[in-house]
Order: C-alpha cells, then sequence, then structure tokens
C-alpha cells in the first residue's frame, strides 16, 4: 500500500480585477435605490406642494353642467354656480289632458338650482374623509383620493348639479286641476209619471290621481327633456250609462190616443167604418220599465208594451161587432126580369181580439198611431149591394105535381110552403136546403093541420101537404141536371105524386131535401101555384147550364101486395058508421135513371135513383055495434 503524502493548504491571493467589479455593482444598486428615493421624495414633494396648492379649492378638471369650477374656493365656486342657473334653465314640462294643456316651468313647480350642494360635491370631489382606524385601510382610502384627483386633473369630472325641489307648488297646482277635474259618478235615470217622461243623462266619474301625477311632472322636469306629461286621471263609468232607447220607446207609445178603424164602410147601415180609439193614458198603464243586466256586467233598462190587459176590452168591441150573414130576400118578376130587394141582406163579421191587440201594439209604435181593425167579413151568398150581378136570366130547370082533391088545409099549407120557397136565390156553388127556405112547419108559420104518414100510418098532423112542394123542387132539381146532396122517399106509395120514385118527403129539422148548384152563375127559385087546376110547378131562373139531361123512368124493380085492411072502432062515430082514413097502396122498389152529358156530348154523369116503398093497408074507423064485414067497403080509393 503507497500513501502519498499531502500538503498543507497555501492560500492563493485573488486577482486585482475581481475586487474593482464588485465595488461598482454595488454603487449602481445605490445609485438606483438613491434614484428612487429622491423620486418618491419628489412625488411626496409634488403631491404635498398639489395639496398645498389646492388646498380650500376645487381641484383642476372639476365641472358642474359645463362650467369649470377648477382653483375655486368653495364660496367662490357657490357664487359662480349661483349666478349662472338664476333662473335654473331647465326645459318646462307640458302637462296635457283631453283637448287642454299647460306649460309649467320649474320655477312653476318650486325648483331651483342648489349652488352651495352642488359647489359643495365638486368642492368634496378628491376629499373623501380618511374614516379608517388601521394605518393600511387608512393608506387605501388615501390613496383613493389621490387617483381621484388625479382622474380628475387628466380626464376631468362633471358633477351632477343638485335641485332645491319644493314640491308644494306642484301640489297646490294639481289639487287647483283636481277641483276642475274631479266630478261624481252618477247613473242615468227614466221616470214615467202619467204621461209625463222624465230622464237624467248618466255622468262619468274624474278623480285626478295627485298623487302619481306629481311624481310624472317632477320626474320630466328634473330629466331635462321637454316631455309632455299627461295628467293621471282615473275614470268611473256609471252601470247605468243610458236610458235614450228606453226613453224613445216610452214617448212613442204615449204620444197620443190609438186609432182602429175598419177598412171600409158598413155598407147594410148606410154607415162610416166601425172606429175604436184607446187614450193615451190608457196605453200609459201598459207600459213597463225592468233593468237588466249586459254580459260586460252595465245595466241597461228595457221598456216594454203589454196590450194583454186591453183583451175584456177589445172582446166587448167583438161581441158589439158580430154579426151573422143574412141573404137578401128578393123579388125576381120573371115576365120583366126585374129583380127588388124584399129583405136587405147583412155582412156577417167577426173580430180577430189577438190580431187587434197586436194591431194595438203597432199602431202605439207607429207615426200616425192609426190601425185597421182585423174584421174578418162573412159575405151573404145574395148580397144587395151585388144583386145586378145576377145578370139576365132565363128558366133552366123546373118541375111540376098535381095536387088536385086535396082538402082546403092541404091547399093551404102547399101554398104556405110554396110562397116560402118562392124567390129563394142559391149562389153559385151553394146548397139549397129545403127546411132552411120553408122554416119551422108549424102553427106560427101559418100551416094547419092536414093529412100526414106518422109511422106507419096515415094521420092527421100540422103542415100536411109540405111534401108536395118538397117534392116539386125535387124534380126540377132532378130534370135540370143538378147534383142531389139529401133526399128521402117516402115510405110508401103516395097517390098524389104520380108515378113513383120522383118524390121528396121532409120533417123538420131531420129530414131535409138538399141539391147543389154547379152553375157558374145564381139561381133564382120561382113558384107557380094554380089551385083551380091543382098544379104546383117551380122554376129554376139563372144561366143556362153547359149540359143537357136525359132521364128515364120508372122502372119496378119489385112489387108486393097490400097487407089486409085494418079497422078501428071509433066511439066517436054513429053506430054503423064507416070511415076510410087511409089507403091500400103496393110496396114496390123504383129507379129512375139520369144521364147528363156536356154539350158536345160527353157523358158527364150516368147515375141511377132508387126508391123503396112499403106495401099500406088501408084503415077504416068504424061505428060501434057495426060488424067489420058488413062495414068493408067494395072498394078502396085513394085520396
Amino acid at each position: 500500500m503507497t500513501v502519498q503524502a499531502t500538503q498543507p493548504a497555501v492560500a492563493r491571493p485573488q486577482p486585482i480585477e475581481s475586487k474593482r467589479s464588485f465595488s461598482w455593482g454595488r454603487l449602481l444598486l445605490a445609485l438606483l435605490a438613491l434614484a428612487i428615493w429622491l423620486a418618491a421624495l419628489a412625488a411626496v414633494a409634488g403631491v404635498v406642494w398639489f395639496q398645498q396648492q389646492y388646498a380650500g379649492r376645487i381641484f383642476p378638471g372639476v365641472s358642474v353642467r359645463g362650467i369649470d369650477l377648477s382653483g375655486m374656493t368653495l364660496a367662490e365656486a357657490e357664487t359662480v354656480l349661483g349666478a349662472a342657473f338664476d333662473p335654473y334653465p331647465l326645459a318646462p314640462v307640458t302637462v296635457r289632458y283631453g283637448d287642454q294643456s299647460w306649460v309649467l316651468t320649474a320655477k312653476d313647480l318650486g325648483v331651483n338650482f342648489d349652488a352651495a350642494s352642488a359647489a359643495t360635491a365638486a368642492y368634496r370631489l378628491g376629499r373623501s374623509p380618511l374614516t379608517a382606524a388601521e394605518p393600511l385601510h387608512a393608506a387605501a382610502q388615501l390613496q383613493g383620493n389621490l387617483q381621484q384627483q388625479l382622474a380628475t386633473y387628466r380626464f376631468g369630472h362633471e358633477v351632477l348639479a343638485d335641485e332645491a325641489v319644493d314640491r308644494s307648488a306642484g301640489l297646490a297646482w294639481l289639487e287647483e286641476r283636481a277641483r276642475a277635474l274631479n266630478q261624481p259618478t252618477s247613473e242615468a235615470t227614466l221616470r214615467i209619471d202619467g204621461l209625463q217622461v222624465t230622464s237624467t243623462p248618466s255622468q262619468v266619474g274624474y278623480s285626478l290621481d295627485v298623487a302619481a301625477s306629481l311624481d310624472a311632472i317632477y320626474d320630466a322636469l328634473l330629466a331635462n327633456g321637454g316631455a309632455t306629461v299627461p295628467l293621471v286621471v282615473k275614470e268611473t263609468r256609471p252601470l247605468l250609462a243610458d236610458v235614450s232607447q228606453a226613453e224613445v220607446f216610452v214617448r212613442q207609445v204615449l204620444g197620443g190616443p190609438v186609432t182602429l178603424t175598419a177598412a171600409e164602410p158598413d155598407l147594410d147601415n148606410d154607415a162610416p167604418p166601425p172606429s175604436f180609439t184607446i187614450p193615451a193614458e190608457t196605453l200609459a198603464q201598459l207600459v213597463s220599465t225592468e233593468m237588466t243586466p249586459q254580459l260586460d256586467g252595465a245595466l241597461q233598462v228595457v221598456a216594454s208594451f203589454d196590450v194583454t190587459p186591453l183583451l175584456p176590452q177589445v172582446q166587448g168591441w167583438a161581441a158589439e161587432l158580430a154579426r151573422e150573414p143574412r141573404d137578401a130576400e128578393i123579388a125576381f118578376d120573371a115576365q120583366s126580369g126585374e129583380i127588388s130587394i124584399v129583405s136587405p141582406s147583412q155582412t156577417g163579421r167577426t173580430l180577430d181580439a189577438p190580431a187587434t191587440l197586436e194591431a194595438i201594439r203597432r199602431a202605439a209604435l207607429s207615426p200616425d198611431r192609426q190601425a185597421t181593425l182585423p174584421l174578418t167579413l162573412v159575405e151573404p151568398a145574395v148580397n144587395m149591394h151585388t144583386i145586378e150581378q145576377l145578370g139576365a136570366l132565363t128558366v133552366v130547370a123546373q118541375g111540376t105535381s098535381n095536387f088536385k082533391g086535396s082538402s082546403a088545409d092541404r091547399v093551404h099549407n102547399i101554398a104556405v110552403a110554396a110562397a116560402a120557397v118562392d124567390n129563394t136565390v142559391i149562389p153559385p156553388g151553394g146548397v139549397f136546403s129545403f127546411n132552411q127556405a120553408i122554416g119551422d112547419v108549424s102553427a106560427e108559420y101559418g100551416y094547419k093541420d092536414s093529412l100526414i104518414i106518422w109511422g106507419d100510418r096515415t094521420a092527421v098532423g100540422i103542415g100536411g101537404g109540405v111534401c108536395q112542394v118538397s117534392t116539386t123542387v125535387f124534380r126540377a132539381a132532378y130534370y135540370g141536371g143538378f147534383p142531389i146532396e139529401e133526399r128521402w122517399n117516402h115510405g110508401y106509395v103516395v097517390g098524389w105524386y104520380g108515378e113513383p120514385g120522383l118524390d121528396a118527403t121532409i120533417y123538420t129539422p131531420d129530414v131535409d131535401f138538399k141539391f147543389r148548384n154547379t152553375t157558374d152563375s145564381y139561381l133564382i127559385i120561382k113558384s107557380e101555384l094554380n089551385e083551380a087546376k091543382g098544379t104546383l110547378t117551380f122554376k129554376f131562373y139563372g144561366v143556362q147550364p153547359p149540359w143537357t139531361v136525359d132521364v128515364t123512368g120508372p122502372e119496378i124493380l119489385k112489387e108486393t101486395p097490400p097487407p089486409p085492411a085494418i079497422y078501428q072502432r071509433d066511439a066517436s062515430l054513429a053506430p054503423g058508421e064507416v070511415r076510410q082514413v087511409d089507403w091500400a097502396a103496393r110496396g114496390m122498389d123504383v129507379a129512375w135513371h139520369r144521364v147528363i152529358r156536356d154539350l158536345t156530348g160527353n157523358v158527364l154523369s150516368d147515375e141511377t135513383l132508387k126508391s123503396s116503398y112499403t106495401p099500406w093497408a088501408a084503415y077504416y074507423l068504424v061505428g060501434p055495434d057495426a060488424s067489420t064485414e058488413s062495414s068493408q067497403p067494395a072498394a078502396t080509393a085513394t085520396p
């Protein structure tokens, strides 16, 4: 192992150049520190100098509404600002409501420029008080002041001006407007007092919102924009705003009496047309009003006119005007063709009560307040006012029967019934009723007792012989081709009427003879009674119808012998006396044939008229103590 020897360390001297380099560096650092210190000192000196220069003065760059206040004391700034803004040059405000407008200046509204507060605000810029207790926080506040001063110096700063606002002036002005604008809400009214109609209009309520209007006006003024400010007015509309429609309706109804007049005069009585008047006072009692709500929550007055309470009065009019139609009784002279009025006709009429009420309602709402009575007129079949329309008449049908040998009472009854039918007029399409033509067959109408068919025998009764007249009229209608509406043959064959099958019995009021006039003209029935010859003829006068008639008969379809004679004792007769009161007749079924053709020969009707007669026994009354055999006559005779 080899061990090297060591030599003690020997200190080596540093080069001279290294020592020189280290000294310059320290010098530079010292110089830099000195420069910084001197700069800080200079800054502090400058700040101190700046603060001393503007001590008690406004820092440079501060202005109020364009006026530079740099370097001015608080008093100087207040003086300058006070002079510049007296008066305060704020743009006036235009206040408007509806078509009214007012121009209000700052002075009118009590707004003045506050020069003292504006100068104070300018002076305090960059001088915020140091309130922090800790040094670091105080240093921060001081730094903030210095930065604001610097920024103001470099860029300038406009301080917002303060205004001294006394709102009492604006408040007084608005309260004066409120006294002029405010009005209460009131509802419309409608009052009916008899015939007097009064109304009051509604009024919209207006209320000026003073507080809201005051804020809006001052906000607009201080904004300095010359704005137009509408007044804030609250509007309250009435629930019942208008009654004009109801008022017009009511005034129309109460405008006077209502008159209802028939359309035509009363010709039958040679009188003016019937007329009725309802006074306005009565109409006023029929008017009513009702308040009704609307969908929008408003109210409406609805006027109504109810004519129903007038129904009893109208029904009284109807009873007064009611009239049945009555045919004119005429006398036709077949020789001269002249027609005279024996009894005047009467036009029937009825008043429609519901239609009358409606006519009253319409009239009350019409300008002339007139209406036509809704009369329904029923013209008589024979109208005396149009009798001349009968024209020239000729015989269009006739029938004859023979009553020779009749008793005086039977002839009398024939004459009475024939006279009743004489001059009967049947209108076109009308139906002739024999019972209606002759009226009641009674002594009151001039009829006497004579033989009649009563049940199963011939007996004495009122009006015997009338069937002679109905049979003769029937024959005229049958031969004339007129439709037979109702006809009954007798119960047995009566010798007075000639060939069987062309008779017509009647029994008022149930059994009647009727035929229809199917021509386009009136028919007039004329009777010709010849008591000496015992003949009765009826002729129909009219316009010749467009048809021809062929009648054939009688055709005996069936025939049966009469039953045995009947004998009855009668104590009123003398002993052994025999009196025949009824005559035997054979029973039979009979047919007649009628063909009606038009003028060219075409068949219009082909009909068969059938009659069925029962066999009839002879009837005898015998006195006491008379035997039937000895009293029986050798032969029977037909009266």
